[in-house]
């Protein structure tokens, strides 16, 4: 399984309360992956983080409150790869300033965001699938995820913002309904991934490029 996480720094200090809850969240990720929210015990997330249900409790009051911070967490990781990729994929290219890279591909931002969360897509989706099932009986969840999603959504609408500022084009819809719609391709790309054990590499760029050109009008066109 590839892993999502950095491992934590080892110090003197790693009993604190602090670490030990960063330990705590880090070491859910499998046991929640692999058990989901319903089939995860306490006894699970603290025999995988080394701890006892003292330290647990110090921390949490529930597994859920785990999982929300696990999400939570989660959700930076992917915002951090999300940056990284596009500024990879600039960088890939010599001589040529940003505007002209976004330019040349009117998807490139979006594929390069797509394939850099795509090794994680079978963590990623199977966290999400369970926080949407339980968020739907759950309040507290829902409220969690929704902010998770905005989080995500607005990263990619603030990606392709950036895009269009420096190809003079304009989206057909607002950049946030054209980031969830983005979102929601995203999402399918990696469960048809994972369901049918098929490479999207050739549909993601299809799917993304065909997206944005039916949603973005070309800056000469003024209708």
């Amino acid at each position: 399984m590839t892993d999502l996480f950095e491992p934590l720094p080892e110090s003197a200090g790693t009993r604190r309360r602090e670490n030990t809850r960063a330990k705590l969240v880090r070491a859910s990720l499998d046991v929640f992956v692999e058990k989901g929210i319903d089939g995860a015990t306490v006894d699970d997330l603290v025999k995988a983080a080394g701890f006892t249900r003292g330290a647990f409790y110090s921390s949490f009051s529930s597994k859920e409150e785990v999982f929300s911070a696990l999400f939570d967490e989660v959700t930076d990781e992917l915002l951090a790869i999300a940056d990284s990729s596009v500024a990879a994929a600039v960088a890939d290219v010599d001589g040529a300033d940003e505007a002209a890279i976004l330019s040349s591909n009117d998807a490139g931002v979006m594929i390069a965001v797509f394939e850099g969360i795509r090794p994680f897509g079978r963590q990623w989706y199977l966290l999400y699938s369970d926080a949407i099932a339980r968020s739907l009986r759950n309040e507290d969840l829902r409220a969690d995820l929704a902010v998770q999603r905005e989080r995500m959504r607005d990263r990619i609408g603030a990606l392709l913002a950036a895009r269009l500022e420096a190809t003079g084009e304009r989206a057909l819809l607002p950049a946030e309904d054209l980031a969830q719609l983005l979102m929601g391709i995203f999402i399918d790309l990696l469960l048809r991934e994972q369901m049918e054990q098929r490479d999207v590499t050739e549909l993601a760029a299809t799917t993304i490029l065909g997206t944005l050109r039916a949603f973005i009008a070309p800056k000469d066109d003024e209708n």
